[in-house]
């Protein structure tokens, strides 16, 4: 397993930021080009700390069309506009396709590509249904070089005492060394809906993971997500979950929920919007060292991510 190391003075989301575009970015090929070349300009006016918050797939189409290949991009940014990242083998720990998700057993293609491909992904899919593309990092090392930058990012999270307890350990405050690991998955329904209706997202058993209880792409559309929480394999009660809603690159809202003894939580959906659902853990470092010689990261983080689209 392979570390990577960052250093920074900034948060991952020690802010907001978002950049108004036209309506005609709506068009689905146009509306990608238009999120990531707005994104790379963003990239070369902001640090790098700043975009580096949520991670997320944004495939080239949530509903392409049957025996055609589609692209999906891996991006980190904010406020559900992101930059690209290209493909980088050592920092994938998973990724693949899955589905359709009604067959028994589910079909699973790894994903693969060169170093350097952006988007990363490239696929095609020849039977209709449900798919989810899955991606896993490998961990990041990360190192803050100011508490209070530690401290915004763990209460955006949810985690308003982090700091406190950091304190209570006896810890550092000039470095606070944190290793983070991202599980995103992302729901595309292939050719007919109907076809998609006949299955929904399910629990893989990831670290970290969100569970779309609801296949978005049903008819008629739902109008309501039940979305389900899992750490570990158990449902993840009172935690702070994160719904980003898009009409459009400028047109983006968010809305923080808390998921009840069952883990779940319910949201409304709008049919013609894209939606990003966010959650993250933070709790002290429970696994061994580090390779390269560091030491155990003070704080372990866990990121789940989920997209899908409501047609409309």
């Amino acid at each position: 397993m392979k570390v990577k190391c960052v250093e920074t003075g900034a948060p991952k989301g020690a802010q907001k930021y978002s950049v108004g575009l036209s309506a005609k970015a709506r068009h689905p090929v146009l509306r990608h080009f238009v999120i990531n070349f707005f994104a790379v300009v963003s990239s070369l006016l902001l640090p790098w700390p700043l975009l580096a918050h949520e991670f997320w797939i944004e495939p080239s189409s949530f509903q392409p069309e049957l025996n055609k290949s589609i692209t999906a991009d891996l991006l980190v940014g904010t406020d559900f506009l992101g930059v690209s990242e290209i493909y980088v083998p050592d920092q994938i720990e998973v990724f693949a396709l899955l589905g359709p998700m009604a067959d028994k057993p589910i079909e699973r293609n790894e994903i693969t590509g060169r170093y350097g491909d952006r988007p990363a992904a490239t696929m095609a899919v020849n039977k209709a249904g449900l798919y989810v593309i899955l991606h896993q990092t490998a961990p990041i090392y990360l190192t803050y070089l100011a508490a209070d930058k530690f401290d915004r990012f763990a209460r955006e999270k949810g985690f308003e005492n982090a700091l406190s307890k950091h304190q209570e350990r006896g810890l550092s405050l000039s470095k606070i060394t944190e290793q983070y690991q991202r599980f995103a998955k992302s729901l595309i329904a292939v050719g007919d809906a109907v076809s998609a209706k006949m299955a929904k997202d399910r629990h893989l058993g990831l670290a970290i993971e969100l569970v779309a209880e609801v296949n978005p792409y049903q008819i008629p559309p739902p109008t309501t997500m039940p979305i389900r929480l899992f750490a570990a394999g158990k449902p993840l009660a009172n935690a702070q979950i994160t719904v980003f809603t898009r009409h459009n690159p400028r047109d983006v809202e968010s809305t923080k929920y808390q998921t009840d003894t069952n883990g779940r939580a319910n949201f409304p959906l709008l049919p013609g919007r894209d939606y990003l659902v966010d959650s993250v853990i933070l709790r002290p470092s429970t696994g061994s060292n580090t390779i390269g010689g560091r030491p155990l990261a003070m704080w372990e983080s866990l990121w789940a991510s989920l997209t899908f689209q409501i047609p409309g």
